[in-house]
């Protein structure tokens, strides 16, 4: 007998409980009006894995891919060599229900840092907590942090640059309330605001979903601070 034959003990779920499911229904930002080619010639990794919070998995994305950024979506290799039916597919939670999902472009063992300006580690529940016990991901945060990409990470995010090491005690950093002890535990400075930058560490943190249109500017603001990979660097 395996552990699925327990649901049988308990309740299903009522539909009043399980309409609430999908938890706060955030306003989208509205975003100044941006040419198509303001970002082109960036690369981006948006490094994720089941469970991220949708708007901030899509908020990100659609506003360097509108501006012409090339955004990768790279996922924990088991997800491309174990769902056999499902190859790639991310499953994207809004709170507690997981009703949609998209298609990775990569595994994380196909890529290399050296190919991207800028890394983006978003949050959600399950999303960081299984990012954040992946070697591969972890080695591939630290090189990022090695090479001096920028990253930016939102809400639950943080919890994977913990996990890596790689930011040393007393970078600048902003998260979600219920992480940010964990954060001075492991040396950060933290901040209550909603966006913080810390330039000698090129790292951008956003405190929650209601922080993503300051993230997403944040994070234009300082790729241009820098030409894209492959052009010489001011």
């Amino acid at each position: 007998m395996g552990s699925h034959s327990l649901t049988s003990k308990y309740m299903p779920l009522p539909g009043a409980l399980r309409a609430s499911l999908v938890g706060k229904d955030y306003d989208l930002p509205t975003f100044e009006e941006a040419g198509a080619d303001v970002f082109k010639g960036y690369s981006v990794a948006l490094l994720t894995t089941h469970g991220p919070e949708l708007p901030e998995f899509d908020v990100p994305l659609e506003y360097l891919r509108q501006r012409g950024a090339k955004v990768d979506i790279v996922t924990q290799d088991w997800l491309f060599d174990y769902q056999a039916d499902a190859r790639g597919l991310v499953v994207l939670a809004q709170w507690l229900a997981v009703n949609v999902c998209v298609q990775a472009d990569k595994k994380v063992s196909e890529v290399s840092v050296g190919d991207y300006d800028a890394v983006i580690i978003i949050g959600g529940a399950w999303n960081p907590i299984m990012l954040r016990t992946d070697g591969t991901i972890l080695d591939f945060v630290r090189e990022a942090r090695n090479q001096r990409l920028l990253i930016a990470s939102i809400c639950h995010g943080p919890q994977v640059l913990l996990s890596s090491a790689a930011f040393p005690a007393g970078t600048r950093a902003t998260g979600v309330e219920d992480i940010k002890l964990d954060m001075v535990n492991a040396g950060f400075a933290v901040s209550p605001d909603p966006i913080v930058y810390d330039k000698g560490q090129r790292l951008i943190t956003g405190r929650d979903p209601a922080s993503l249109k300051d993230f997403c500017n944040e994070i234009g603001d300082r790729l241009r601070e820098f030409l894209p990979r492959g052009r010489q660097r001011r």
